[in-house]
């Protein structure tokens, strides 16, 4: 079962995880150069959840995929954006969902425009923000892109609030099937209990 939700701040480790389940390739673009585990770690624990805000992918319960978006305060209300989606699950429409997500989040928190840089044959990325309108501006070896964030409206604050509600619903089901102790709990012997 797949599941979009944002992260709480308790909940760095599992960003941290993700990272570190990077391959070597998607690493480095997602550090812009190569980076150790040592270094993943401290970008994950100094996140500041005041100015950042993490949308994951859950599939089984495992962060799979993240969108991490941090927050300029001021009135120019610029946001930059970095994706990673695991390498399995590349290519199954994951970062369109955490893009659009990640967007909506940006917009609902009178974000204007949205920044992505990329290296240069991060291909993935750069097709991405084609596809939602940005527009690319290639410099030696990386590449930025600047995206339009809509205006807030009631319907995107409901939409925001209602796919959150969704999310942790969701994660709570899953958690729950995925859940040792639930096993006994629908009167099987042995057997994982159902999914709902």
């Amino acid at each position: 079962m797949r599941v979009y939700r944002k992260l709480v701040p308790f909940e760095y480790p599992r960003l941290e995880r993700h990272l570190l389940r990077l391959d070597a390739e998607d690493r480095a673009r997602r550090f812009s150069g190569s980076v150790g585990d040592a270094a993943v770690t401290a970008h994950c624990r100094r996140l500041d959840w005041l100015r950042a805000v993490v949308v994951g992918c859950f599939d089984d319960g495992a962060l799979r995929g993240a969108a991490e978006l941090w927050l300029d305060p001021s009135p120019a209300g610029r946001a930059e954006l970095a994706i990673t989606v695991e390498r399995p699950w590349q290519g199954h429409g994951i970062g369109s969902a955490l893009l659009g997500r990640a967007l909506l989040v940006a917009g609902n928190r009178s974000a204007r425009s949205l920044s992505m840089l990329c290296l240069l044959d991060n291909r993935r990325m750069q097709h991405l923000a084609r596809k939602f309108g940005g527009r690319l501006v290639l410099a030696a070896d990386q590449a930025e892109a600047d995206l339009v964030v809509p205006y807030p409206t009631q319907l995107s604050l409901w939409e925001e609030a209602a796919g959150e509600g969704l999310g942790f619903v969701g994660s709570w089901v899953e958690q729950f099937s995925l859940a040792p102790w639930a096993v006994g709990a629908w009167g099987g012997s042995g057997t994982r209990a159902p999914r709902i």
